[in-house]
């Protein structure tokens, strides 16, 4: 009976399915050849995809042949090996690090081929180093880290890294270093040596130097800023050394390079009228910045073998500004030279570059174009020029100045400092651009290391280095104020 009822059922089944009254089942066989639940696929064209139903029985199926599955076959999985790029892991460099005003200053020898550095940081209370910063110039020797907290101390660590095959592979870390910025005091206006005129006065150079004291106002003479400390963009520098000197509209600019290298180089601005200090242009570089001369345009500045300028607008931004300092992140032009520009000078068109010689050596004058827009140089004129001359100026009249310096003591081989004013034949010029500098109409001896110099209305203006060097015996910490017609008679 029972088999009866059963194959009636499957009968009924299989007329349903021909006559399309059912949706298809399919018979899912196990291994065991045991029929698995039936697989239904709900018919979503219309209504609800899901069957509300309760079936009250599940019928069962009896299969008329055991099924027989063939296994399939496990595929082989190939490993991925991963390269060992530890071969080439660039080795450790030297970290370094400076705090200044909110701010630390890390510098690094540079690592060979690499394409740039991981600057890793933590404070004392961090578990942790952790990513500060990537820096994708290879060149790149230096980096600044801002609006950090005075008092806090900081630590670092730097990884050259560089590409390989495709992978960036990291190098190895640096010994870590550490740094607390602190706030930075005012670039200095008073004279580093001698407070008060009663005490320069007193001074051995003035006592020394009779005719440099005949020649000079001491009340138009003013205290060089800076040489006491110096805020070099939010950094204290007390190693600055000056060196150019020139005339700029309202002011008076004073080039300063750092003796250590540390910090950039800076330009003193100094106001025309009252002989004081205003503010300070740091500029994008650490050259030794020996020559300084304007255009009446741009103010250039020698960079090594080459010039950069920047405009006049640089200068009275950072006057009307009124902080401590501006930084000037990158020159209008650079001009590149075929050898040293160790002092500079303007006049009628032409800027005068000359290198720092023990011999009598070639100043050469280049004819200055576009200066509105990008200055450029053309090599038109040469000049002969005494040995160790270290500044130069003009007047209006074309009258040329020239300072020599060398050694801080008498007693050293090769010593000299002095002034000598000359008046050159530059209308007569010859086809080869040589202009004549003719004989000096005077000589005058000066306390050592004079550098820069400049002229402005009756009097020249004298720039000295010496309050830098514990070795000179006459130092002179202000800029001398020079009769010009006591240079010239």
């Amino acid at each position: 009976m029972k088999d009866n009822f059963a194959k009636g059922i499957a009968t009924c089944l299989t007329l349903a399915m021909i006559l399309g009254n059912l949706p298809e089942v399919s018979s899912v066989m196990a291994e065991t050849g045991t029929p698995a639940t039936e697989a239904v696929t709900p018919d979503t064209s219309s209504g609800s995809a899901v069957n509300t139903d309760t079936p009250t029985t599940t019928p069962t199926v009896t299969p008329t042949e055991t099924a027989t599955v063939t296994p399939t076959a496990t595929p082989t999985v190939t490993p991925t090996v991963t390269p060992d790029m530890s071969a080439y892991r660039l080795p450790a460099t030297t970290l370094k690090a400076r705090g200044g005003a909110s701010r630390v200053r890390l510098s690094w020898s540079k690592a060979s081929g690499a394409e740039g550095y991981y600057i890793y940081a933590r404070t004392a209370a961090d578990a942790a180093y952790t990513l500060m910063a990537t820096v994708k110039d290879a060149a790149a020797t230096e980096y600044t880290k801002t609006s950090l907290v005075n008092g806090t101390t900081y630590y670092y660590r730097i990884a050259a890294y560089r590409t390989v095959n495709g992978v960036v592979v990291e190098g190895d870390l640096s010994t870590a270093v550490s740094a607390t910025p602190v706030s930075v005091s005012a670039t200095s206006k008073t004279a580093k040596k001698y407070s008060t005129k009663a005490k320069f006065k007193a001074s051995p150079a003035y006592k020394t130097y009779k005719k440099t004291k005949a020649a000079m106002n001491y009340n138009k003479s003013f205290a060089i800023p800076g040489m006491k400390t110096t805020n070099a963009g939010g950094f204290a520098c007390t190693t600055m050394v000056p060196q150019g000197m020139c005339l700029a509209g309202s002011y008076f600019l004073i080039s300063a390079y750092d003796y250590k290298k540390e910090d950039s180089s800076v330009i003193y601005v100094v106001s025309r009228a009252s002989k004081s200090y205003i503010t300070t242009i740091v500029l994008p570089s650490k050259a030794k910045v020996g020559g300084l001369a304007f255009d009446g345009t741009n103010v250039w500045v020698s960079k090594g073998k080459a010039v950069a300028s920047f405009p006049y607008s640089v200068v009275t931004d950072a006057v009307n500004a009124g902080t401590s300092y501006t930084v000037l992140n990158s020159y209008r032009n650079v001009c590149a030279l075929d050898s040293t520009a160790s002092y500079m000078g303007y006049y009628n068109g032409v800027l005068w570059i000359g290198s720092f010689s023990q011999s009598t050596s070639t100043m050469k004058g280049y004819k200055l174009n576009n200066t509105q827009t990008l200055p450029s140089l053309v090599p038109a004129y040469t000049m002969s020029v005494p040995s160790k001359t270290q500044g130069v100026t003009f007047s209006s009249d074309g009258t040329m100045i020239l300072t020599r310096s060398y050694r801080t003591k008498k007693a050293k081989s090769g010593y000299i400092s002095q002034i000598r004013t000359y008046r050159p034949s530059f209308a007569q010029a010859n086809g080869s651009g040589k202009v004549l500098k003719n004989t000096a109409l005077k000589k005058m001896k000066l306390p050592p290391m004079s550098e820069g110099v400049a002229i402005y209305g009756t009097y020249t203006y004298v720039l000295f280095s010496s309050s830098y060097y514990k070795s000179c015996k006459y130092p002179v910490d202000r800029v001398l104020a020079l009769k010009t017609n006591k240079l010239i008679e």
